[in-house]
């Protein structure tokens, strides 16, 4: 449903520009609450300007997510921060660290999506010895161990591997892990904070994903807002934005008055992410000072033109357009640009076509025999084969 924005007139459209000291109004207390601007000052002071960690917004279901998140930062037990995609979940993370004791220990961010065979997941994070799996030439600590004292971020932890899974339920309920290969117990003393844009609760009723691991995770549960419910946040974003872009290349521009309007009756499916991407765009392809509708329409167009693809469309690209499966499916599935349940329907209608063979279904996707290892891991890892066999 589209969610109409309560905005500020129209008037005030000339403060959404790049003006005025660049570096001090980044975050001064029009765009950062108390929190943030504490959160701000912390990170600098442990990582510099260039990673200052920024959350603009001054919507009260905004700031009290920060609040709560002030509460909770002090303490040890996990904390499960759940969001639609591109509404900052990553930024709390980091500002949990920065607020609570475990500032200046380790702070590493894992995404788990990125690790798809159970073994490398499970090295990763608790690490393994040499010759565990084929590939182990040399013993490795993980990022457990590596971080001891500090907060692993586990961040898209639908996508955790099974079986990494049980070895991260034992480590939170009682301090210790066993990497692969090893025959004794390390012990450890980690914060973990997950991160995830999807419905656990379905996951769990699928047994994609435990729920033991579930509730060992939210002792503490955050959800971050979507952009659409925190009224002039949107602005204040735009401003940002611009602030940053006139910091590093110089050149202010302001979004004219008929371009805000526009984007406040906008319901930013993307979040945060796809402001900034907004804003970005708009900037570059402004001829002048002033950024216009024109020059923004195509990013919000896109998007408003392009449901989810379906499995016909997927395929005729692959199958008709010779576009490589890698790059058609692996990458924007990894990316999470396609869902699981468009590429389980891609698979599935490949199959019809193969006659159920997985080796036929490589040959009419053009994938090289040579990569038949790492297509199916890929399906097995992520959990795309059809639940049903193909008709």
């Amino acid at each position: 449903m589209t969610f109409r924005q309560t905005r500020r007139p129209l008037a005030s459209a000339p403060s959404v520009q790049s003006g005025g000291n660049v570096s001090a109004q980044a975050h001064d207390s029009r765009f950062l609450g108390e929190t943030a601007q504490r959160v701000r000052s912390l990170s600098v002071d442990a990582w510099g300007e260039g990673r200052a960690v920024e959350m603009v917004g001054t919507h009260p279901c905004f700031l009290d997510v920060l609040a709560r998140l002030e509460k909770v930062a002090c303490y040890d037990e996990p904390v499960l921060i759940t969001g639609e995609s591109g509404c900052g979940k990553e930024l709390l993370a980091e500002a949990l660290y920065l607020l609570g004791p475990r500032r200046g220990r380790p702070f590493i961010p894992v995404n788990c999506p990125q690790y798809q065979d159970g073994n490398l997941t499970v090295s990763e994070l608790f690490g393994h010895t040499r010759g565990s799996f084929t590939g182990a030439i040399a013993d490795r600590r993980g990022c457990f161990e590596t971080g001891d004292g500090g907060v692993i971020f586990l961040d898209e932890i639908a996508d955790l591997h099974m079986s990494a899974q049980v070895m991260l339920l034992r480590a939170l309920a009682t301090g210790e892990f066993q990497p692969l290969g090893a025959d004794r117990r390390t012990s450890v003393n980690v914060r973990v904070v997950a991160a995830t844009n999807r419905e656990l609760g379905q996951l769990m009723v699928a047994k994609e994903f435990r729920h033991d691991l579930f509730f060992r995770l939210r002792y503490f549960f955050l959800t971050v807002p979507p952009l659409r419910q925190r009224g002039d946040d949107w602005i204040l974003l735009l401003e940002y934005a611009l602030q940053r872009l006139h910091r590093k290349y110089g050149v202010e521009k302001r979004f004219a008055p008929a371009s805000l309007d526009v984007l406040s009756s906008y319901h930013w499916p993307g979040n945060v992410r796809q402001l900034i991407s907004v804003a970005t765009m708009g900037y570059a392809l402004a001829e002048g000072a002033t950024i216009q509708p024109a020059d923004i329409a195509d990013q919000l167009d896109r998007v408003r033109a392009n449901p989810p693809e379906s499995a016909e469309d997927l395929y005729q690209r692959v199958f008709i357009g010779r576009e490589s499966f890698w790059s058609a499916i692996y990458d924007p599935f990894m990316r999470r640009d396609l869902n699981r349940s468009q590429v389980k329907a891609f698979v599935k209608k490949g199959l019809v076509d193969s006659q159920g063979s997985y080796q036929g279904l490589l040959q009419l996707l053009g994938v090289p025999q040579a990569d038949y290892q790492k297509f199916m891991d890929f399906l097995r890892h992520q959990r795309l084969k059809p639940d049903t066999p193909p008709e």
